[in-house]
């Protein structure tokens, strides 16, 4: 895999406008915070053992991608946040929207007719069960309205990674799939998992551009090819819930 490294002396980063050069470092972040969940997400969903039955390990690895799922969801509704300061609020959209080429202008269209919907369920999601863990009164609620033949789990070890309390992230995600709005579980699952995939995209296209404008405009840098020898496959890497044995900070203890 052939990757360019750009270097970027401190006098460099520090010589654009102030404005521009918090946008470049503020939403380089997020592109990277996108990056790694969605990785991750992937990963979480690969099959550890393609032929196992093992209910538990999947009940985990479901519990876990959503969880994962859940805070990308956090963090696509803090970029529209951001945006909303960073973006227009200093005036760089009138600067920026007219040099995108039209693939990037559509992309940034999208989100932005995308949180300005009513029925735009992130921003609630965010506000209740992402960033902020769901109040009192919320997880009352939740509890009450849950299906009386409801039979909720959790799963004990003696090292607290292994431990999973599967009823809490099962209520968390109904009071997330009740947000949505959706006739049934499955049509709320699919739109949860759809609509974060195609968002994550479009701030992707759109943000991706804008920090390669602002690079060129105002770096002037060269790049260099590095070389990234036998990257793994991304449907052949697995990440597990259960691990064998305690993380090395338990074993000092």
């Amino acid at each position: 895999m052939k990757l360019f490294k750009v270097e970027i002396p401190k006098s460099k980063l520090s010589s654009i406008p102030e404005d521009e050069r918090v946008f470049f470092v503020l939403f380089g972040a997020l592109l990277n915070d996108l990056s790694m969940f969605q990785k991750l997400m992937i990963f979480s969903t690969n099959p550890i053992n393609p032929m196992t039955t093992n209910q538990v390990e999947r009940t985990a690895q479901i519990s876990q991608t959503l969880c994962l799922a859940r805070f990308q969801i956090g963090i696509l509704s803090e970029g529209w946040q951001l945006l909303q300061q960073k973006f227009f609020g200093t005036g760089l959209s009138k600067k920026y929207i007219p040099l995108l080429s039209k693939p990037a202008k559509q992309s940034f269209h999208k989100l932005k007719d995308f949180f300005s919907r009513k029925d735009n369920w992130m921003t609630s999601v965010r506000n209740n069960f992402c960033f902020h863990y769901p109040s009192s009164e919320v997880i009352k609620k939740l509890i009450d309205e849950a299906p009386a033949s409801e039979i909720f789990e959790m799963y004990m070890s003696e090292y607290f990674g292994n431990c999973l309390f599967s009823m809490s992230n099962t209520l968390i995600n109904f009071g997330i799939l009740k947000a949505m709005e959706k006739p049934d579980t499955q049509s709320a699952m699919d739109r949860w998992l759809k609509d974060a995939m195609k968002v994550a995209k479009w701030f992707g296209d759109f943000l991706g551009e804008c920090l390669l404008i602002i690079a060129n405009k105002h770096l002037g840098l060269k790049s260099y090819e590095v070389d990234i020898p036998r990257p793994p496959d991304l449907n052949k890497v697995a990440l597990p819930f259960f691990i064998k044995g305690p993380p090395k900070a338990e074993q000092k203890q």
